[in-house]
């Protein structure tokens, strides 16, 4: 059980510092409670000032090290406890037993003060060993205990050495429990900055996607046009004027356009980019057919398959040759269906076959419950592109 690093606000450290330092008055707490317990049992029975200096010694053991080892554990990502002080305080643990079972008095208690070793190997020595660990550890105490008996001619032996090999365990866990809702609280914690820094991502990917959506259309209009004009100004003056009337329209279109984006307001509803396109390619020169009713969809469905119409004309003007484009919107069984196909197949490039303007729109509809594809075929290019309706 090692302690995680974690990033917090300012917002956020008070509540963190807070949980902090009532882990640390929780672990005071036990130690003082388990102190009392045992000076309790001992004042019961009758005082033995060697088996009470070789006691308090060793719990004076106990109580150092686990403050020093849980209480760092809170604070932060502690280092591997050594083997040297590993194996001390296990010969320590055994002495403390083995002190307790020599003499008159309630030795199986004292069980208790070793789960805290156990606790401490636990977390600093051997985190990855679990239960085997504090299971072994109590099985070694309660061997030392019998042994101890058996060599002092003690009676019950089975039974004592049962109670220490409960007892042990029990304060290993309880010490456990503590330490947890501390370590669950920073994991909970680094999941919610985690889920934040990824709905930032996805905001960022959203807005990227969008911007290419924009720019890529614009500039690629201007490009078309601002080619128009330059070929016909010598033959057709007056239309190359038209045509960069129309540039400088598209361009101011296109800033309206982004600063909508930035303000959450642009809109890609199919009946919109339908009138759009519709300009776009007949001034382009190519024939366009529509079939379907958009005032059937969802604005959710709108929305997206606008964006389809969109990517997919300014992937047509750009890649293909074409001369002729179809969009047609089927709508059947809660299922909306645009096919955008035109009879210029794009040529695109080996290592980008769809590019990331269909990369972006097949995460967007596979993310919407949809389906999305963009190929060639019958040379043709045809996106295609099913929403819930």
């Amino acid at each position: 059980m090692r302690a995680m690093k974690w990033r917090v606000g300012a917002g956020d450290r008070g509540a963190l510092e807070s949980l902090r330092r009532y882990n640390r008055y929780n672990v005071l707490v036990s130690l003082f409670l388990l102190a009392g317990v045992l000076v309790l049992s001992e004042s019961a029975d009758r005082p033995n000032p060697v088996r009470a200096a070789a006691l308090g010694l060793g719990l004076l053991v106990f109580v150092l090290s686990h403050l020093r080892w849980t209480v760092r554990s809170i604070a932060g990502p502690i280092p591997r406890m050594s083997w040297p002080e590993a194996v001390l305080l296990a010969l320590v643990s055994a002495g403390v037993v083995v002190a307790a079972f020599a003499t008159e008095g309630s030795g199986a208690m004292w069980a208790l003060a070793t789960g805290l070793v156990a606790h401490d190997l636990l977390i600093a020595r051997f985190p990855g060993a679990g239960w085997r660990l504090v299971f072994g550890f109590a099985a070694l105490m309660a061997l030392a205990a019998a042994v101890t008996l058996l060599f002092m001619g003690g009676t019950q032996v089975p039974q004592q050495a049962a109670v220490v090999f409960v007892l042990a365990p029990v304060m290993t866990y309880a010490e456990v429990l503590l330490l947890r809702q501390w370590t669950l609280t920073l994991e909970l914690e680094k999941a919610r900055l985690d889920a934040a820094d990824l709905a930032t991502t996805k905001e960022r990917l959203r807005l990227a996607e969008d911007l290419h959506d924009i720019l890529g259309h614009a500039l690629e209009v201007v490009s078309l046009k601002s080619e128009l004009a330059s070929r016909l100004s010598e033959v057709d003056p007056e239309r190359s004027r038209a045509e960069l009337n129309e540039v400088q329209r598209l361009a101011r279109g296109a800033v309206h356009d982004v600063r909508a984006l930035v303000q959450g307001r642009r809109s890609t509803e199919l009946a919109i980019e339908i009138a759009g396109a519709r300009g776009l390619l007949e001034s382009a020169g190519i024939r366009w057919q529509f079939t379907g009713d958009p005032s059937r969809l969802s604005s959710a469905a709108s929305e997206l398959l606008g964006r389809v119409l969109r990517e997919a004309v300014t992937n047509l003007l750009r890649h293909a040759d074409a001369s002729h484009c179809l969009v047609r919107l089927e709508i059947r069984d809660g299922r909306a269906v645009l096919h955008v196909r035109n009879d210029g197949v794009a040529p695109m490039r080996e290592e980008d076959r769809e590019g990331s303007g269909l990369r972006g729109l097949n995460r967007r509809i596979t993310e919407a419950g949809g389906e999305f594809s963009a190929e060639a075929h019958d040379n043709a290019f045809e996106v295609r592109a099913e929403v819930p309706r």
